[in-house]
């Protein structure tokens, strides 16, 4: 005989809470030709008849098995139980303690910036010119308003192998503090800023690493106006006889340049 199972149909279970279901199945199996010896040979038969990470319950739609366990049943020589448990989320094909896993989470906000011009002419990749960058001046005797600027904040999760990470940790050093040099998740080249990582070991052989981008509409330029001696800003009587600052020029402090996309090739 082959390998044979059968399942408990007493066993199997489904709840919903909140929106929130779990549900199992359990199975047993043998061969009376080859004896399992192990969980690995159990394992080898997943899919095949029996169910697999990323199967879906029996007559669901969106509920997928996410993980199992397997064990010997006790004074059944050579049988072996297996349970595999659900959840109502849409299966990618790794769960995040496996390589290769990725999770992208993205909050789009905005802050205030003070600012002397109204869209102003944004250089090429937001690359610092010291020219007068233009726009409407919206100032009044050199003091700013505050304008709300739209940004987002990304942050993608992935799950690596531990032989990888020296390399990758070389690459997020290097990358850290730098703008994009290539479009980088639908941004344009120099609208996202690399804000560094954060690595944590989670098995023997794997890492999980938290990347963190931010992505500006004005490329991270800052306005600053021209300045006298005394640190006043220098302003000049416009059309309608108020006095506004004269000179106004974009800094860019974060002039370096990096290829995202080769952080990973998961993203």
């Amino acid at each position: 005989m082959a390998f044979e199972y059968v399942e408990l149909q007493e066993t199997r279970n489904y709840s919903e809470a909140a929106g929130k279901v779990t549900a199992s199945r359990k199975f047993r199996c043998w061969d009376d030709a080859s004896p399992i010896q192990t969980p690995a040979e159990v394992r080898d038969n997943f899919g095949n008849g029996l169910p697999s990470v990323g199967s879906k319950f029996p007559d669901e739609k969106v509920v997928y098995c996410t993980s199992y366990s397997i064990s010997h049943v006790p004074d059944m020589r050579n049988v072996w139980e297996v349970t595999f448990n659900y959840e109502n989320t849409e299966f990618t094909g790794q769960l995040p303690q496996e390589e290769g896993y990725v999770q992208i989470t993205v909050d789009y906000a905005a802050e205030f910036r003070d600012v002397w011009r109204l869209n102003p002419t944004i250089p090429q990749y937001g690359t610092q010119n010291g020219q007068d960058c233009g726009g409407t001046k919206i100032d009044k005797a050199g003091e700013p308003l505050s304008v709300l600027v739209r940004m987002s904040d990304l942050t993608i999760v992935e799950t690596v192998s531990a032989a990888s990470f020296p390399d990758r940790s070389l690459l997020i050093r290097q990358a850290r503090g730098r703008r994009n040099l290539t479009q980088f998740q639908g941004a344009p080249i120099g609208q996202v800023l690399y804000t560094g990582a954060t690595a944590n070991r989670i098995g023997i052989e794997k890492y999980q690493i938290t990347h963190r981008f931010r992505q500006d509409e004005a490329f991270h330029l800052i306005q600053s106006p021209k300045r006298n001696q005394l640190r006043q800003v220098v302003t000049k009587e416009d059309t309608q006889g108020i006095h506004r600052a004269e000179f106004v020029d974009l800094v860019q402090p974060f002039a370096g340049f990096a290829d995202f996309n080769l952080l990973s090739e998961n993203f």
